[in-house]
């Protein structure tokens, strides 16, 4: 990665020049309390001029600075490990050095009692190698895995991460994953699948919304996931999607043995998100303004960003703020099969 991209030629220059400073003292502290020295004058954040250098530095190349003098330290850096310039802008930053070691990629544990640089590569390596083991299952199941669908696969995660939602996220099985991987047309179905399939999307539309899972009655699912392999390749067929909590398996213990047995989930829909059923001609025309002012924005609008009475048909509709906002990167809502 080019750290410097980013910035101007002049931040360029000045930053090329406190590295090689960096880079040749035989001290970390050098330069530190000759407050009328150079390295003084043009980058402490005691001094007008360092505080112009400094606020010029992204986040991401502050933290590329850090890997980088992982790398050469084979470890983590302990504060003491880095040079007393950069170690100011990253603390100021990242407020404590654990958070920026971890924003960093890196191990909290710094210093030379921790894993190595090519340990922590590796990890990440063995990381990113079971959480394609888990896409690949949730391809197969058409749906995210509960952990006890992938014991195996939970101990050698756990590891990394006791949060079954937190390990979720880091897979990426959000919609879009299941959109591409997990939905096909199938062909032949059978008459009485075809009939449930159509109450289905004639109660999607009068609601405006497609069914919870919970509120079809269990007969109708099995026969559809029989037909269909999973109740989203089911809904599929009729152009619908299923309802999904915002944060998925949230409160689920990576060890099934630790969640409780008989849990039940929520049946409320503020929680979750869902694409609307045929909006009408108004819904259509708030969401296009409110797409207006998302690409102006460059970013999800905040509600006091969106004029009172827009924003307000919009939760109406949708139930909930996070809701809109679903149907922006979804193209608005379910469309007519």
């Amino acid at each position: 990665m080019n750290t410097e991209k980013s910035i101007s030629s002049g931040q360029k220059e000045k930053l090329q020049t406190l590295l090689r400073s960096a880079a040749s003292a035989g001290d970390m502290d050098q330069g530190r309390q000759e407050t009328s020295g150079f390295l003084y004058q043009e980058f402490s954040l005691e001094t007008r001029k360092g505080r112009s250098f400094y606020a010029g530095l992204e986040d991401e190349l502050l933290l590329e600075l850090l890997r980088k003098r992982a790398r050469e330290l084979d470890h983590s850096p302990s504060q003491k490990e880095v040079f007393w310039v950069l170690r100011e802008y990253i603390r100021k930053r990242f407020r404590k050095w654990p958070y920026a070691l971890e924003t960093a990629g890196l191990k909290r544990s710094s210093g030379s009692g921790g894993k190595s640089w090519s340990e922590m590569e590796e990890d990440k390596k063995r990381y990113r190698s079971l959480l394609g083991q888990l896409r690949q299952e949730a391809k197969e199941l058409c749906r995210i895995p509960h952990p006890s669908d992938v014991p195996e696969l939970c101990t050698k995660l756990k590891k990394y991460e006791k949060d079954w939602g937190a390990i979720v996220r880091a897979a990426g099985l959000n919609a879009e994953f299941f959109e591409k991987n997990a939905v096909y047309p199938v062909e032949d179905l059978d008459e009485i699948s075809g009939r449930y399939l159509r109450e289905i999307r004639k109660k999607a539309e009068e609601t405006g919304r497609p069914p919870r899972k919970s509120e079809v009655p269990r007969e109708v699912q099995e026969t559809l996931i029989a037909s269909c392999k999973s109740w989203r390749n089911a809904l599929y067929q009729v152009g619908l999607e299923p309802v999904v909590r915002i944060r998925p398996f949230s409160s689920t213990h990576i060890d099934h043995r630790k969640n409780p047995g008989s849990r039940h989930h929520s049946q409320a829909l503020y929680d979750c998100c869902y694409r609307l059923v045929n909006p009408d001609e108004t819904t259509v025309s708030d969401l296009q303004k409110l797409q207006e002012i998302r690409e102006t924005l460059g970013r999800d609008p905040e509600k006091k960003e969106v004029p009172k009475e827009l924003w307000k048909r919009l939760q109406k509709v949708c139930g909930s703020w996070t809701n809109v906002l679903y149907q922006l990167r979804h193209s608005g809502g379910c469309k007519t099969p």
